[in-house]
């Protein structure tokens, strides 16, 4: 046991009660070794007994003043010569879910459709069902992938993400499949494939919907079979993981134009998740920015916030992000962030998401001035503020809001 005692491990018996503990995680928990062996393991984790049938699981360990540390359970079973489970060796590793806290601020809301959102996302990690997840660039699309997986019985293996638009059609199989020792001229070693490093955790397809035609039929074998040859080998292999895709186009659009195989949508859109923009969600933008803010030690003045909830946020979350991350460079020197800090870092160019970009048929100088910008748009469409509002990339409630605003009577 020498080399399990600076370790932190748990020999327990068929009825669970712990016939050794590490010395080092014995003083941990904050008791002797004496003191715990015998004991039923629900003296020190009250996960174990519900999930031993895993080899590996996310759980807590309960010391001695009660309090609890997150992490991650290893178990192997202990046999016999004949087969005969004799007890199990439990071996704890530290997982904190809450250093993943920050990444996920993104979800703080009291938005009803972000909250209702949630609750499906959470009703799917149960499950291991195929989850295509949309929403305009910078909404959030891999950290909710990344919430799912942590919230999923595969939380202890791997959470693999592979950005498809970076794949071309001569690098699909070798990435994803993976490749023997000398199936190509510099291939001195095998090397596993993204779906074989993710076995038994979750794949996460990022920017699915750029995929090439061919690399999706290639695709599409494995989403169906589960079965993959590394590039250069004979011998099918079998990868046991949970597939979450991630797109910011209209995938359905997609395979209207032929551009996307329908028969792989409909295997990886088993469940659809659609996140909707900031601009739509903005009662969301105080919690969201005081919530990172509170990571920096810092605040914000009225005026400021103001400002940012004003804004449309074409970027969505990513670009208030990087609003703030630079604010808080700007304000080294003080603990509360105001208008200035923020006023030169946000861009006077907005996102427009429709065909006819504003850039393009508006002057330099109108596209630096949100009023004139607003006029000339009304002006070039006759008055029609629904056309207007597609030309500028907004809604026509937030178009009506900024005639308002601005006075303008058109």
């Amino acid at each position: 046991m020498n080399l399990l005692e600076n370790s932190f491990s748990i020999l327990v018996n068929n009825n669970l009660r712990i016939s050794w503990i590490s010395e080092d995680l014995a003083n941990f928990l904050g008791y002797s070794k004496d003191s715990v062996i015998g004991k039923e393991i629900d003296f020190i984790s009250e996960d174990i007994r519900q999930k031993l049938s895993n080899s590996k699981f996310f759980g807590t360990l309960k010391d001695s003043s009660s309090g609890i540390t997150t992490g991650i359970f290893d178990v192997t079973k202990i046999v016999d010569n004949h087969g005969n489970t004799q007890g199990f060796l439990i071996q704890f590793y530290f997982y904190d879910k809450t250093t993943e806290s920050e990444d996920f601020l993104v979800f703080n809301t009291q938005n009803i459709k972000m909250k209702k959102l949630l609750e499906k996302a959470s009703l799917v990690a149960q499950s291991d069902v195929s989850v295509l997840i949309s929403g305009e660039t910078g909404t959030g699309k891999s950290r909710l992938a990344k919430w799912i997986h942590i919230n999923s019985p595969r939380v202890a293996f791997p959470f693999v993400k592979v950005n498809c638009s970076a794949i071309p059609d001569t690098l699909f199989e070798s990435e994803f499949f993976g490749y023997e020792k000398g199936a190509f001229t510099g291939a001195n070693k095998d090397k596993p494939g993204k779906v074989e490093i993710a076995d038994k955790g979750t794949l996460f397809l990022d920017e699915v919907g750029d995929l090439s035609p061919t690399s999706q039929a290639k695709l599409l074998v494995f989403v169906d079979t589960k079965e993959f040859e590394r590039l250069g080998g004979n011998r099918p292999k079998r990868a046991n993981v949970r597939i979450i895709s991630a797109t910011n186009k209209e995938l359905l659009q997609e395979v209207r134009k032929g551009k996307f195989r329908k028969d792989l949508y409909y295997r990886i859109a088993v469940v659809r998740i659609k996140i909707p923009p900031l601009r739509e969600r903005k009662e969301d933008i105080p919690l969201i920015v005081n919530s990172f803010l509170h990571t920096k030690n810092k605040r914000i003045t009225k005026r400021a916030m103001e400002f940012l909830v004003e804004r449309e946020w074409y970027g969505n979350i990513r670009e208030l992000r990087a609003v703030l991350e630079s604010a808080c460079i700007l304000a080294y020197d003080r603990d509360i962030i105001d208008i200035e800090h923020l006023i030169d870092e946000i861009s006077p160019f907005e996102e427009i998401s429709t065909e006819d970009r504003i850039e393009d048929v508006l002057p330099e100088k109108i596209i630096f001035d949100e009023k004139e910008r607003i006029i000339s748009a009304l002006e070039k469409t006759g008055g029609n503020r629904k056309k207007a509002a597609e030309l500028l990339g907004i809604s026509i409630a937030t178009l009506w809001r900024k005639m308002k605003k601005y006075q303008i009577n058109y």
